[in-house]
């Protein structure tokens, strides 16, 4: 089946013509999967759905929704953040959870920041009174919250939903429930995703002058840190484990009855979407996931372990490669230095999509590793929305993309991409990285506060640089010569 013949669209360098097509399927889907009428508090509302198929409320697949739209209409990412949050005056949720207990919402209102100019981030500004309440649940700390019941520090997500880290077959996750263990365990992600809100929230404070809270984030976080390196890490395997809570106070990992570490696979790599790990963990994971053997499968990142013993071809998740935890895996590459892995994540995730939509023009949940072929409901967007982000990251001229410990406070591009300015702040200083898309028919000079500094492009136009000094400003000019 041959694709139809688009026009070359001006916004993007000619380099990622080649997923054009399939690129414009996911945004299709993505704005199509609207339903009405969804009941929420009081009133009917229309819903950006995973797919038309669920005409119901989904807490962490709306937040990649919105991260996918956020690359269209700034307006309609903000309208579907807005619908999973709390008025101060609510007295009847701190936030909407329907589904896996994933704060999604979190990672998209940093990414809506990060790109909206001063006017706009005061606007926003009123956001944050319902982030603080959504994080305050989820440190455990207000009535009625659970997350926090364990007594040792860890958090735990299971009273709400069988699902914690919205792989419903993921095998740790799937053997705790057939032995009736969600009492005493900690998964590994829910202690990630809590730690990295609470630093979202360090800098969203700090932005809205909000300094008085920052320490309340400081501690939550160290808190849940210190006990979690401290339980969660099989130095055997070489992944993070979920952890079980005994009678007698001590704490272990969860195994198989052999004794195998039983999250091998992505749940078990997430701490680095947390900027938590030491050198040698931090290196341990990454030889995980760059390893054919393991993680790195002909189509992306598997769920899970390939070289496990609980490792199954035909899952729904495991034997699968998905879309939102490489997307967050992407992004922690970004802020380590591992800025020529990130670009193989997604271009192997671009490439894979390609193959896929331009056969089957189906844009579905998944890509099974056995057949490389997508599988699941076909007209899906929800978790499968990365796959815009990863084409404007690389593609789109004027798009800047960090990790998450890189802030960018203001930036500015000429009308024809040949320059652009850009002021940044580093929340830590890791070996961040930075992409920047220029014209890619131009070569480019970069400046990082007066000094020239090389970058690479594994993109034509896809300028990465690596951000060595706390806070500055980058100047990108064109060499006067065309290429």
């Amino acid at each position: 089946m041959q694709k139809p013949c688009l026009e070359q669209d001006s916004q993007h360098n000619r380099e990622g013509n080649q997923y054009e097509f399939s690129t414009k399927l996911m945004k299709t889907a993505i704005f199509s999967n609207i339903v009405y009428p969804i009941y929420r508090h009081g009133e009917y509302i229309s819903h950006y759905t995973p797919g038309k198929r669920w005409d119901s409320l989904y807490t962490w697949d709306s937040g990649f929704i919105g991260i996918g739209m956020l690359e269209y209409s700034e307006k309609l990412a903000e309208y579907i953040m807005d619908t999973y949050l709390s008025e101060a005056d609510n007295q009847d949720f701190a936030f909407v959870s329907h589904g896996s207990l994933v704060p999604t919402q979190f990672y998209l209102f940093y990414e809506i920041l990060q790109r909206a100019d001063k006017e706009k981030r005061e606007d926003l500004k009123k956001y944050y009174p319902m982030f603080l309440r959504y994080y305050r649940y989820m440190a455990g700390k207000t009535e009625g919250s659970a997350t926090n019941r364990l007594g040792s520090g860890l958090l735990t997500v299971y009273d709400y939903f069988y699902n914690a880290s919205g792989m419903d077959d993921y095998p740790p996750q799937m053997e705790i429930h057939r032995r009736k263990l969600e009492k005493i365990a900690s998964p590994v992600c829910s202690n990630v995703h809590f730690i990295r809100i609470a630093k979202i929230m360090k800098r969203v404070a700090k932005l809205f002058g909000m300094d008085s809270d920052i320490a309340e984030f400081d501690e939550d976080l160290n808190r849940v840190k210190d006990v979690f390196l401290s339980s969660a890490w099989d130095e055997e395997s070489g992944y993070f484990g979920y952890v079980l809570h005994r009678s007698d106070g001590t704490r272990e990992i969860f195994r198989t009855e052999s004794g195998e570490n039983f999250n091998k696979g992505m749940d078990g790599v997430t701490p680095l979407i947390a900027g938590i790990c030491t050198e040698d963990q931090e290196k341990e994971l990454l030889q995980h996931l760059k390893s054919d053997q393991e993680l790195w499968s002909c189509v992306g990142i598997s769920t899970v372990d390939m070289s496990a013993s609980y490792f199954y071809d035909n899952g729904y998740w495991n034997g699968s490669v998905w879309y939102p935890y490489q997307y967050l895996i992407w992004k922690a590459m970004l802020d380590i230095g591992e800025n020529a892995f990130a670009y193989k994540i997604a271009e192997r995730a671009l490439t894979s999509w390609k193959q896929e939509t331009e056969f089957s023009y189906n844009t579905f949940e998944m890509m099974q590793i056995e057949t490389e072929r997508g599988g699941w409901f076909h007209q899906f967007s929800g978790l499968s929305s990365p796959i815009v982000t990863w084409y404007h990251a690389y593609y789109k001229k004027g798009s800047v993309t960090t990790g998450y410990e890189t802030w960018i406070e203001k930036q500015w591009f000429s009308e024809d991409y040949t320059e652009a300015i850009i002021h940044y702040e580093l929340n830590e200083k890791k070996k961040n990285g930075m992409i920047i898309v220029m014209d890619s028919d131009y070569d480019y000079q970069v400046f990082v506060n007066g000094k020239l500094v090389k970058y690479e492009e594994h993109a034509d136009g896809a300028l990465e640089i690596s951000l060595s000094e706390k806070k500055g400003e980058i100047k990108v000019v064109k060499n006067e010569e065309i290429l």
